[in-house]
């Protein structure tokens, strides 16, 4: 670890040095659309602050679960991972402030890199929806990038800042969040910390589902601005979580701890020609402890495992001018992510005999959890922005990737499962998009989207080893042989703006080849327990064809002057070719409505999630099917003096007993069940601005 936070220091100081021109402009470094004027530029769209914090989300996965096309999966009521037309996981490019990304350290992903942000520091969320830009990273189903707050100059010092602190009855929880700003024009600072203190809850028909957790954060952010045109930024922050219940999984969080940092410089206005340049290195630090003490099976094996993620990574990029109406940026990108891990087991009895074996002495096992592998991606790439004419804008984008994986400390069974030898393995992926937007006067906006966009198999699906992983009970085995997933998409988007009426239409369509899954192989006998169903492990492989096609629409009306009604849903078909079956962990149709009345001192309103039954699953992957659900929310904002806001609600009024398509069913628990999320909770917040 001194090790790697050496290097990371190193990089830190080559980027300090270096100031060039200057002009009287603002200079953002968190923005991915550097010159876009609309927020909906190759098929983006944007999650706001407000929108974010009257919901409270527990953790910043739970922000998309009411976003058109965007289903959430579930292992405990912490670190919900979101999931885009079917595409999870690595499939998503998710990163923090235009690029710093951070990996999960736990196999069974209890935290995945979204989890590492707190929902109280975000100030938006930019999606695209494909593989529509190049500019940050292999993208093979979309973009999320999460922009935490910014800092507003306007000339002198100032002070400003939040304390916030919340109660909700359903599983008596706690939350606090205290945000701190200190702004003068070269200089700025920014201080976020929340705590949470989440219990078990129960569900709409009364059970109570293990989901409590406790997790404290903070972040710090310091801004120098040498010049009108230049900033420089340094990004703190950690958490730490502990007793983090995952009902979905087959063990516990005992801890968490995860700490990032990035140093950012960015510059503008160079020269006619030369637009802006921007810069930026990172580190993310992930370890994790995990257990089985709370769990029936513990008198029979006592399980820890401790393992940790490391990400360091950079990037480099200029935008120059082409011509009146056109804009090229070009830079590159590296990152390199490394886990490793051991469980310790101790086994008391063995009940593969009749009758069971106590051990006098107990056994000891390690085993080994990532068998120390590591990933190295680096890339290049050029995407260019040209505006043909008045009405039409044609983006284009180009990105090479060399992406390396290497195994270094394997054990033995997995060597003697691929020959002996397992060689470091480098894949050459070729990106591209290109996309046209349309608009005349006041009349519709048109967009058409085609992006080819390729990922690599990440540490996990390449060197696992006979760890369940997956959402059933099968182990799962690595292959360090698998190929690129490579996405073939295309989106038309159709919206129009009225005076009190606003709507879009966006259909899609993806084209897959080597889909990573995983699959049953009857040459893999279980490891542990052999005597326990089931009695073979999946293996990961790639699937030769598959395909996503679905729609996302959306309306927003303005009923009376401030009364506002908004309505999506989003619907993705996803099959497997090959096998001739749906692809798994796909969202169902979602219907999500609101009505909110808004006035300068009051913000309340009704919303609603609908959801459709799911029963196209895959059957090899043991998915089952799962009933559709209303739910519904009352929320309630007022703000009767400046410094002072109060905030009621009530979560699932008509305590609707409902699990999510994608939440884990409950494994290794006392009873096993569905997942099923919170009955009806009453709700209050309050927040003091200063």
């Amino acid at each position: 670890m001194k090790y790697k936070l050496l290097q990371l220091a190193s990089l830190l100081l080559l980027l300090s040095f270096g100031v060039f021109g200057q002009q009287d402009t603002t200079v953002y470094i968190e923005e991915i659309l550097v010159q876009a004027k609309r927020s909906n530029d190759i098929l983006q769209s944007n999650i706001s602050a407000s929108s974010i914090q009257l919901g409270t989300p527990r953790d910043a996965g739970e922000i998309f679960k009411d976003q058109a096309g965007f289903g959430i999966v579930k292992r405990g009521n912490y670190a919900q991972e979101p999931v885009l037309r079917g595409f999870k996981y690595e499939q998503l490019n998710i990163m923090l402030d235009g690029g710093t990304k951070s990996a999960a350290a736990c196999p069974n992903r209890m935290d995945p890199a979204i989890s590492q942000i707190s929902p109280d520091e975000i100030e938006k969320v930019e999606v695209i929806r494909g593989p529509y830009s190049v500019r940050f990273g292999a993208t093979m189903g979309g973009i999320l990038n999460i922009i935490s707050r910014r800092p507003e100059h306007s000339g002198g010092l100032k002070f400003k800042g939040s304390m916030e602190g919340g109660y909700e009855s359903n599983g008596s929880n706690l939350y606090s969040n205290l945000h701190l700003q200190t702004l003068h024009e070269k200089y700025d600072a920014s201080f976020n910390a929340s705590w949470k203190d989440f219990g078990n809850y129960e569900s709409g028909s009364g059970q109570e589902i293990a989901s409590a957790f406790k997790r404290v954060g903070y972040s710090l952010k310091l801004g120098y601005n040498p010049k009108h045109n230049q900033r420089l930024q340094l990004s703190w922050r950690q958490g730490f979580g502990r007793d983090i219940l995952h009902a979905g999984l087959p063990m516990d969080a005992d801890v968490d701890n995860s700490s990032m940092i990035s140093l950012d410089y960015a510059i503008t206005s160079l020269s006619p020609s030369l637009l802006s340049f921007k810069a930026k290195v990172y580190g993310s630090f992930v370890d994790h402890e995990m257990s089985n003490k709370r769990r029936p099976n513990v008198n029979v094996v006592n399980s820890v495992s401790n393992t940790d993620a490391t990400v360091i990574g950079g990037r480099a990029e200029l935008s120059l001018k082409g011509g009146t109406n056109d804009v090229l940026f070009i830079g590159i990108d590296a990152n390199s992510t490394a886990k490793d891990g051991t469980r310790h087991r101790i086994v008391y009895k063995n009940v593969c005999t009749v009758p069971p074996t106590v051990f006098e002495t107990p056994k000891e096992f390690d085993d080994l959890v990532f068998q120390d592998s590591k990933v190295d991606d680096m890339g290049v790439f050029a995407e260019n922005r040209l505006r043909i004419n008045e009405y039409l804008v044609w983006m284009t984008g180009l990105r090479l990737d060399m992406v390396t994986a290497s195994i270094r400390n394997p054990a033995a069974d997995f060597l003697e499962l691929y020959g002996g030898k397992i060689e470091d393995k480098t894949d050459l992926n070729l990106g591209a998009t290109t996309a046209l937007t349309w608009k005349k006067g006041n009349g519709p906006e048109l967009q058409w989207a085609i992006g080819r966009g390729v990922r690599s198999a990440e540490i996990t699906e390449r060197f696992i080893n006979h760890f369940t992983v997956g959402m059933d009970a099968h182990e799962y085995v690595g292959n360090p042989n698998l190929k690129p997933e490579v996405n073939y998409q295309t989106d038309l988007r159709v919206g129009k703006d009225f005076k009190h009426f606003s709507g879009y239409v966006n259909v899609f369509y993806a084209y897959i080849e080597n889909y990573i899954s995983a699959y049953v192989d009857s040459t893999l006998p279980r490891k542990y327990m052999p005597c326990m169903e089931p009695k073979f492990a999946k293996r990961f492989t790639n699937v030769e064809e598959s395909f996503m096609t679905g729609f996302e629409v959306g309306i927003m009306v303005e009923l009376l002057k401030k009364l506002e009604l908004d309505l999506n849903a989003g619907y993705t078909y996803a099959q497997n070719v090959t096998m001739d079956e749906p692809l798994p962990e796909v969202p169902p149709l979602m219907v999500n409505a609101s009505l909110f009345y808004k006035t300068e001192k009051i913000y309340t309103g009704i919303k609603s999630r609908i959801a459709a039954e799911q029963h196209r699953v895959a059957a090899s992957f043991s998915e089952t099917a799962t009933p559709g659900f209303s739910v519904f929310d009352v929320l309630f904002s007022y703000q009767p003096i400046k410094i002072l806001e109060i905030k009621l609600s009530v979560t699932n009024i008509l305590n609707e007993n409902y699990a999510e398509h994608l939440s884990r069913p409950y494994k290794n628990m006392d009873s096993q069940s569905l997942y099923f999320e919170p009955g009806r909770s009453f709700n209050l917040g309050v927040k003091l601005m200063f």
